[in-house]
């Protein structure tokens, strides 16, 4: 809840969250309870759905209790699809936007790696980097707070930072994923990175791509073939990456918001090596996701 109320605070300095629209709309990635040793009933172990929407309710009813804002809001969407849990996310807020169904989206995504109560299960898989173990990941946490609108209903930026446009999200799902009996050869992510560059109209021969490697063996062999999908597709001839787990560790769910915000702080201040920069997720079973932005024309 922490990491939620904090991502909100950090929102509101930005928007008037006192004053949320009647027609907003809430999209919020987060990590499944059961991965992340919550204890929950018989009955939710069974429903994968329901517990998303339960842990979802409980986390998001105590942030804004904590902050004092009233939902005056539409309904509430949850998604759990691990690392490409928010691209889910975020092409439904897209699609809503697109389709009039609202003016405005509030995306969240969150998780946390580093608690007492998942370590200990992290430790026994042998998923972490130790001393004697060169391939794994650090854990790590995240919460990431976005607001989201169309274009005709954006305000002006009021500062010399250009707005960002969220110019594709494509998903897609992988039947070689972590322990499957065949590893990653990175065609469905090729497809999905593929996908975006054609949706926003990107040459895609020089690529800026925020991943979201994080030391594991399988996401570095998925990486590499990614590479060597594209460039039979001809496109990536130059290929500039960017790995946010360097700094923040393993973020899960929030892993695709945090890398979302790597690409928007380097368009923003203009150091980003491509003025289309996509972000692509690797869930652990199976999900594949690429999102590209460019700032508004």
């Amino acid at each position: 809840m922490t990491i939620v109320t904090e991502a909100l605070k950090d929102l509101g300095t930005r928007v008037d969250l006192s004053q949320i629209p009647a027609d907003t709309l809430l999209f919020m990635a987060l990590p499944d309870p059961l991965e992340r040793a919550m204890p929950v009933s018989l009955e939710l172990e069974e429903d994968e759905p329901r517990r998303f929407q339960v842990l979802g309710r409980r986390v998001m009813e105590r942030a804004l209790r904590s902050l004092g804002i009233r939902w005056t809001g539409g309904v509430w969407q949850f998604f759990g699809g691990g690392n490409a849990a928010f691209a889910q996310a975020l092409r439904a807020a897209v699609d809503a936007v697109s389709h009039r169904r609202c003016r405005s989206c509030l995306v969240i995504a969150a998780d946390s790696l580093a608690g007492p109560d998942v370590l200990p299960e992290l430790l026994e898989a042998r998923r972490l980097k130790k001393g004697d173990r060169p391939t794994g990941f650090t854990p790590g946490e995240g919460g990431v707070a976005l607001w989201l609108t169309s274009r005709s209903h954006s305000s002006a930026s009021g500062g010399t930072e250009p707005r960002i446009v969220i110019r594709a999200v494509e998903l897609g799902d992988d039947s070689r994923f972590r322990g499957a009996e065949l590893p990653p050869d990175g065609r469905v992510l090729a497809g999905c990175v593929a996908s975006a560059l054609r949706t926003a109209g990107v040459e895609g021969k020089h690529l800026a791509v925020i991943a979201d490697l994080n030391g594991e063996e399988y996401r570095a062999r998925e990486w590499g073939m990614l590479l060597v999908q594209l460039q039979a597709m001809h496109l990536g001839e130059k290929v500039s990456s960017w790995f946010p787990a360097v700094g923040f560790g393993e973020t899960g769910a929030a892993s695709g918001a945090l890398g979302l915000c790597v690409a928007v702080r380097g368009l923003q201040r203009r150091y980003s090596p491509s003025p289309s920069p996509l972000v692509i997720s690797i869930s652990d079973g199976g999900e594949r996701a690429a999102i590209l932005v460019s700032t508004e024309t």
